[in-house]
């Protein structure tokens, strides 16, 4: 009896309360209707109403973000950091307490702190701590709501650099009033992407409703670009260069870390550099890296040993004699270390023979010296995309051909930036075949290509000179037999170069370039010192333990097994060159 009579009083209940509901569900459908006709149906025409009467009408100009900078393996490089100068003008601000309210809430400020400037009299106050990018757009919500004229947000332009002065050669700056070098400057546009105006009203809830209009701007936003920098290379080799040019008293100096299968620059690190925080000092944002040319020295031999075992004009099992000297029209060619008496190819590498070299250079030829070094791409500017890049010297009309044809042998009267002699080198890793160099992998979600630059000589000429490389550090009569690192087999080659300014000589040029590890190279390390004051100017002795510190690094990076796990077992097959094929 009783639970008849709880479900009648339930349905008496039940029914009084479903016209209530009933009223609700017609208003909020009435309501979503209402909006639709305004926000879509009779979009134009309520946009008309408010133009005309000028009452709700707003323009905002929406900034673009400018992209982040990132290395290969996902560090930030460079990075926006979104703040606004905050300010309020109070006689232009509403008197509503809520709008203080809702003002407190999107700042983090107190209402009182918000109001109390105008309480005493104050006509505008600015706020010392900038709001960040969330609560600036928090704050612009509000300003529309409230039609808050008195509200001033200025974007203020910080631009974060994680990696410090460690990636800044590649990285750039970005000032106030634009950038100063670097990616920031020749991928501005890429990065910046591009600010633009929306104009709209306010309508009675507080939403802004912006009119489609072909003649504002759209908004573009900044594309992020990723780069093959390694970061802890990068970092590794920022470190170890600094440290070279400091204890040797140089001038500047570069590394390069190379890639030989596709081009891509692993690190490029230079100094001296600027820290992207402080000022620019002089030359601080000269990257000599790929800016400054330089002669490559004894290094080069190795390129002309190739050509002239690539041309067939020496066999691989042939000799010379060295005397000490070898005079050609109007020089006399000097061994540094003295006379090597009879000399096959590996000694004349490791032992770095200069008239072996001039005798390899007088072979190949003036026109094929020529188009060999144009091959190896030491004439043209790198193509990585940075700003002021730089292309080689070489006077192709030298009235003294043969002179200049016998340094040439041994890399002098011949000027390079460090980044395109370590492609050219890369190309003895790589089966002969030259890639071109490549700093940027992707453009927002444009992958940018690998490019082949062609074959620089024969796959068993590069096998053969890559392992005659090898003696220069392995063999106890070789320039960098100190650099060695146990378990693993290097393949490198010393430079000293003179450096010629006025017609007199002003220094030397150290370099030592190598390749870790030897059997199935995974980068190609160039380290170059201008003009070392402090100890030997030797590039094995100047040079060479940085190479053997950055080679250490690529080693420990790539978690590269030694050559007992890595290289086959079984006796070493001699390579075997075989005839030039006819033309």
């Amino acid at each position: 009896m009783s639970t008849r009579i709880k479900k009648k009083r339930s349905s008496k209940k039940e029914a009084a309360t479903r016209p209530i509901g009933m009223l609700l569900m017609i208003g909020f459908l009435w309501a979503a209707i209402s909006q639709a006709n305004v926000q879509v149906l009779n979009r134009k025409g309520v946009m008309k109403m408010a133009f005309e009467k000028g009452r709700y009408e707003i323009e905002d100009d929406l900034m673009a973000r400018r992209g982040s900078v990132l290395s290969s393996d996902g560090r930030i490089l460079a990075q926006n950091k979104d703040v606004y100068d905050f300010q309020l003008i109070y006689k232009s601000l509403p008197k509503s307490p809520g709008f203080f309210s809702e003002l407190s809430l999107a700042t983090g400020l107190s209402v009182s702190d918000l109001q109390e400037p105008a309480l005493v009299g104050q006509k505008s106050r600015k706020w010392r701590t900038p709001l960040g990018g969330d609560e600036a757009r928090a704050v612009r919500s509000i300003m529309r709501k409230w039609n808050a004229d008195g509200v001033s947000l200025n974007k203020i332009l910080r631009r974060d650099y994680p990696l410090g002065y460690a990636a800044s050669g590649i990285v750039g700056l970005l000032r106030p009033d634009g950038a100063v070098n670097g990616l920031e400057r020749s991928l501005d546009k890429e990065l910046g992407g591009q600010n633009g105006e929306a104009k709209g009203f306010i309508d009675r809830t507080g939403a802004f409703m912006p009119v489609v209009d072909q003649d504002l701007k759209q908004l573009v936003q900044g594309e992020d670009v990723t780069l093959t920098i390694d970061s802890v290379l990068q970092f590794e080799a920022s470190e170890a260069i600094k440290n070279a040019v400091e204890s040797r008293g140089a001038e500047n100096g570069a590394v390069i870390i190379y890639e030989p299968e596709t081009g891509n620059v692993l690190a490029m690190s230079n100094w001296p550099t600027f820290d992207p925080e402080g000022s620019i000092g002089k030359n601080e944002d000269l990257n000599v890296a790929y800016r400054a040319l330089y002669e490559p020295g004894s290094t080069f031999k190795i390129m002309t040993l190739a050509k002239a075992l690539d041309m067939g004009v020496y066999g691989q099992h042939d000799h010379i004699q060295c005397s000490g000297v070898y005079q050609v029209p109007g020089k006399l060619i000097s061994c540094s270390h003295g006379a090597h008496n009879d000399t096959d190819w590996e000694k004349a590498i490791a032992e770095s023979c200069n008239v072996a070299a001039t005798q390899w250079a007088l072979k190949i030829g003036k026109p094929n010296m020529r188009a060999f070094i144009e091959q190896l791409g030491l004439l043209e500017k790198p193509g990585m995309g940075l700003p002021w890049e730089t292309g080689g010297l070489h006077q192709k009309n030298d009235p003294a051909v043969l002179q200049q044809l016998a340094t040439n042998g041994f890399g002098q009267s011949l000027n390079a930036t460090p980044v395109a002699l370590a492609s050219a080198y890369a190309s003895l890793a790589n089966e002969g075949v030259r890639m071109k160099p490549r700093l940027i992998a992707k453009i927002g979600n444009r992958e940018m290509p690998v490019k082949e630059a062609g074959v620089v000589v024969r796959p068993e000429v590069a096998e053969y000179v890559r392992q005659v490389m090898i003696s220069t550090i392995e063999k106890d009569f070789g320039t960098g037999k100190g650099l060695r690192i146990p378990g693993y087999q290097l393949a490198g080659k010393t430079g000293t170069a003179q450096r010629l300014q006025k017609g007199g000589q002003k220094g030397y040029v150290a370099s030592f370039v190598g390749m870790v590890p030897a059997y199935k190279p995974k980068a190609v390390v160039l380290v170059m010192l201008n003009n070392p004051t402090i100890g030997s100017h030797f590039g094995g002795s100047a040079a060479g333990p940085t190479f053997a510190e950055m080679a250490k690094s690529v080693i420990r990076r790539y978690a590269i097994e030694p050559d007992s796990v890595r290289v086959p077992k079984g006796p070493n097959v001699a390579v075997e060159i075989s005839p030039v094929p006819e033309r």
